[in-house]
């Protein structure tokens, strides 16, 4: 039990580190689908496999907070449950739009569509404010979170309205600064790591 509790900390502790991936593929989706678009003759066919992308952010995302839930605000706690809940409508939203056809059935109320605009705009507002009020204490790196807030502006901006390729080079900003915001985590824990082994060796010499 003592290991599988260690386990088990291990990986909540570390699974914020599934927003790299999460971010990257969220910022090859355009180029991903415009491959799609050219192989294929529809950019659907990338569009399908687009939810591995909102799905890793949102563990991810679960990953972070757990790591600093104590410390954080009941600002940067709404932050957090406003982009969950809007990448769980991304998620559902996708399947619903390109696997399950809902939209072809319910063809005026476009339900799967509409979750996932709603969605999008929940993630560019709840990024901003878990980034903003995020705790200086906590466990994300000032200089990782600054490069985050600005990139989720860029991402909400993107989300709320058609600004075309402008819009695109926003919307692939989005998913560099959640890819960084996990990159500063990694980097962040390795140097503490680092500096504790030193320390121990120079006690050790000592």
């Amino acid at each position: 039990m003592k290991v599988l509790r260690r386990l088990l900390g291990f990986l909540v502790r570390w699974a914020g580190l599934l927003v790299v991936p999460g971010g990257v593929l969220w910022t090859l989706s355009p180029i991903g689908a415009s491959i799609s678009e050219t192989a294929f003759g529809t950019p659907n066919v990338f569009w399908k496999l687009f939810p591995s992308a909102p799905l890793l952010i949102l563990v991810g995302l679960v990953g972070l907070q757990a790591r600093q839930w104590g410390r954080s605000g009941l600002l940067q706690k709404i932050g957090f449950a406003l982009a969950l809940l809007g990448l769980v409508l991304i998620i559902a939203g996708g399947t619903g739009l390109f696997w399950l056809g809902l939209d072809d059935t319910f063809i005026m109320t476009a339900p799967a569509y509409r979750a996932f605009r709603l969605g999008l705009l929940l993630l560019g507002a709840g990024s901003i404010l878990f980034g903003v009020a995020a705790p200086r204490d906590g466990a994300l790196p000032t200089w990782g979170l600054l490069p985050f807030v600005v990139a989720s502006l860029c991402g909400l901006i993107s989300f709320a309205t058609d600004l075309g390729s402008f819009g695109t080079v926003l919307w692939m900003l989005f998913g560099l600064g959640w890819a960084w915001l996990g990159l500063s985590l990694a980097v962040d824990g390795f140097l503490s790591w680092w500096a504790g082994r030193s320390a121990r060796g120079a006690a050790a010499e000592g």
